[in-house]
């Protein structure tokens, strides 16, 4: 199989046999790859088996959450599936011809089975350039890695053999939450891990990222992050093989990225206000309720993390202005530096300092050199978040 695709490929992708895992799928037979992004996957299946049970059961269901491109054969059979549904589908031969040993193929069958393949092959990798996309593909890929993460520590709980995992889960229980359960452990390492990896793509920019770079596009002031993501360097060990697949994977959506079109979405610069100049919504700020309404809508719930409404906000740091210059007679409001001094004492993601910032710059007159003054005299002396 695998020098089947390779010799239609003709050099133009990878064909990578993924070992088979026994018990609750892992990873697709065959990963396809163009450099360092995932063109599709390849699920065989034994010669005679049903193919038409398989495209109805739960492990086609997630790979086709996982990629837009999949075939499904069974040597005899073969599946072509784009965007969830079967766009072509074509028999090499019967079960029963393989027993008459003066059978031969059709010729025009192995035609439309070639072409088959070819239209498979040459499927460009998926590209990403929408924040709430993004946090969606990523929020689908923390799921999957949670799941084998809770297996992997289950074993190793069961085994009496704490390999690097557990021994973060008992670092974690012993220093930080002593009630924290498996579960609540591979849950936070999971959505922490995949931040890690979006954290360490954006600092990348244009240059992929990998197993064994990830760790080096992490600042040093990250340093949670950072001992989770070294976790990346046990990958390669055979006990972790699902786990690597599944982190592969979130890699090859992070490398494919539409990085201008991402970070143009992204920008806190370019804020966005509406007819009333209110603030619209800003994916950067709101990146992590997208991603867990995606991942766990009860988890989000549960959490309480829901972020207050940008023209809300505006509307509140407004508000406190009024009042600063017309109950309490201070003219500069929120810009006197003598005399405010701000709290925000849950500060989040920085919506309400955001705003504040940008309420005292911009009033400042154009052209006076006097915004570099403010924020070292006023902006950092006086204006404290804490979370």
């Amino acid at each position: 199989m695998q020098r089947l695709l390779e010799g239609l490929a003709g050099g133009s992708v990878k064909v990578l046999h993924e070992p088979r895992r026994e018990g609750k799928f892992g990873s697709p037979d065959f990963k396809i790859t163009d450099a360092t992004r995932i063109a599709g996957y390849v699920e065989n299946k034994k010669v005679g088996e049903n193919l038409d049970q398989i495209l109805r059961s739960g492990q086609i269901k997630k790979y086709l959450e996982l990629t837009d491109n999949l075939l499904l054969t069974n040597y005899l059979e073969w599946i072509w599936l784009r965007q969830g549904k079967v766009c072509q589908r074509e028999t090499l031969a019967y079960a029963t011809g393989l027993e008459n040993h003066r059978a031969h193929l059709d010729p025009a069958k192995i035609v439309a089975v070639e072409k088959l393949l070819r239209g498979f092959l040459s499927q460009a990798p998926q590209q990403i350039g929408n924040a709430k996309v993004l946090a969606a593909a990523l929020a689908l890929r923390a799921k999957l890695l949670h799941d084998f993460l809770l297996d992997e520590l289950r074993r190793q709980d069961e085994a009496d053999t704490e390999g690097k995992l557990f021994q973060l889960f008992e670092t974690f229980r012993q220093h930080v939450f002593h009630e924290l359960t498996l579960n609540e452990f591979a849950d936070a390492f999971a959505q922490n891990l995949v931040y890690g990896l979006f954290l360490a793509k954006l600092n990348a920019d244009a240059k992929p990222v990998s197993l064994y770079n990830a760790k080096s596009f992490i600042s040093t002031s990250f340093e949670l992050i950072r001992e989770l993501v070294s976790f990346l360097d046990e990958l390669d060990r055979d006990e972790y093989r699902e786990t690597k697949w599944i982190v592969e994977e979130t890699l090859a959506i992070l490398n494919s990225l539409d990085l201008p079109e991402l970070q143009k979405s992204l920008s806190f610069s370019g804020r966005r206000r509406d007819a009333d100049d209110l603030p619209v919504k800003d994916p950067y700020v709101y990146f992590y309720e997208d991603f867990l309404a995606a991942y766990d809508k009860k988890l989000r719930k549960a959490k309480g993390v829901y972020y207050t409404p940008p023209p809300v906000v505006a509307f509140i740091v407004r508000a406190v202005d009024d009042l600063l210059q017309n109950s309490f007679g201070i003219a500069e409001g929120l810009g006197d530096s003598r005399r405010v001094t701000l709290l925000d004492f849950a500060t989040g993601t920085g919506t309400f300092l955001l705003e504040v910032f940008q309420r005292i710059l911009g009033k400042l007159p154009p052209g006076q050199g006097k915004t570099k003054a403010v924020v070292k005299e006023h902006l950092l002396k006086n204006i404290f978040g804490f979370e």
